[in-house]
């Protein structure tokens, strides 16, 4: 009898580790699926901030070269009006005296 005791003592311990053991890997498992979920919706933002950043940085490199190519047009306006500037006498008088050779 005393066998039988010890034999149903050593199943109920089993049964109580078997479910220790089953609950312990469920927990586990939802840990790992927390885990994995936190670590997808960190990545997420961080792609997120990039897209943003590399949004950012784009629309002022955009600008800077905007700024750049308008300040480059200027200044080549304002040197090809002095070049007509100083060439408009010369070519005036060009044309007379071509005009005084040819219609004298």
């Amino acid at each position: 009898m005393g066998g039988l005791g010890l034999i149903k003592s050593l199943a109920e311990k089993e049964r109580e580790l078997l479910a220790r053991l089953e609950a312990a890997k469920k927990e586990a498992e939802d840990l790992l699926r927390r885990a994995e979920a936190e670590a997808k919706a960190l990545l997420e933002e961080a792609e997120a901030k990039a897209k943003a950043l590399e949004a950012e940085y784009r629309e002022r490199e955009q600008k800077e070269t905007e700024a750049i190519l308008a300040r480059y047009r200027a200044q080549a306006e304002a040197e090809a009006k002095a070049v007509r500037e100083k060439a408009g006498p010369r070519l005036e008088e060009a044309l007379a005296l071509v005009l005084k050779e040819v219609l004298p």
